[in-house]
């Protein structure tokens, strides 16, 4: 689970993140894996059974036979129905024939100091007919989104690995899938919110002190993003 130094607003304002498989912009889901073969030191492949859904690369995988944890991460994006995955080298090897990894699509991000949503119109003037009020008609010719997201956290928080993978891959297409979620009212589980896949601009870190990040980055969506209402679950 992700790891937390600092709990601000962002313990009130609910945000999660996913990788994306390059070219999907398809809401990820949870998988789980289950190798085939044991895994060698300095393997670039695991044998798994068919997957459940897709995967995107950098995801990190922590696999476990009952008795000890090995995690690769993916150097590739896995699809859907794969029967292998293309890993990272791996630092040491995993013994027996069968061990389990969860795919948790949705993780928070946790540390959040500060949190507002921005959805913005792009509004093109066309001249119809002259208005005596001065009114002038036009079409909206384009919408984007945008999550600005501050944080204080440790430098192993799994979420925030994944966010920073995808601002070090942003050139080769590589987006990120956001969860954002208002206080709930009195009652509800959940508040409303917003959903949808966006690329993550204007990263910044800084460390304060040993393995303490202060970041700062903007999660930037095109077109409209999903709204989502709150709920008793």
């Amino acid at each position: 689970m992700s790891q937390t130094f600092q709990v601000g607003a962002g313990n009130k304002v609910k945000l999660f993140v996913a990788l994306l498989p390059l070219g999907s912009r398809t809401e990820p889901i949870d998988v789980t894996v289950t190798t085939t073969a044991a895994i060698a030191s300095g393997a670039t492949s695991v044998a798994v059974t068919a997957l459940t859904g897709p995967i995107a690369g950098g995801t990190p995988l922590t696999f476990s036979n009952g008795t000890d944890n090995l995690t690769v991460y993916l150097a590739k994006d896995a699809k859907a129905g794969a029967t292998s995955l293309n890993v990272e080298p791996t630092t040491a090897g995993l013994t027996g024939s069968s061990s389990t990894a969860e795919y948790k699509a949705k993780l928070r991000l946790l540390g959040g100091t500060q949190l507002n949503a921005n959805i913005n119109s792009d509004r093109t003037d066309v001249l119809v007919f002259e208005d005596p009020l001065g009114y002038k008609d036009g079409a909206i010719t384009g919408q984007s989104w945008e999550l600005p997201w501050t944080a204080n956290l440790l430098s192993d928080d799994e979420a925030f690995r994944r966010v920073a993978y995808a601002a070090a891959n942003a050139v080769s297409g590589r987006e990120v899938y956001v969860w954002q979620e208002d206080p709930p009212p009195a009652g509800f589980a959940k508040g409303d919110g917003l959903k949808g896949a966006c690329c993550v601009m204007n990263f910044q870190k800084s460390l304060q002190s040993t393995a303490i990040c202060t970041v700062s980055l903007t999660f930037q969506g095109q077109g409209s993003p999903t709204i989502t209402r709150y709920a008793l679950t």
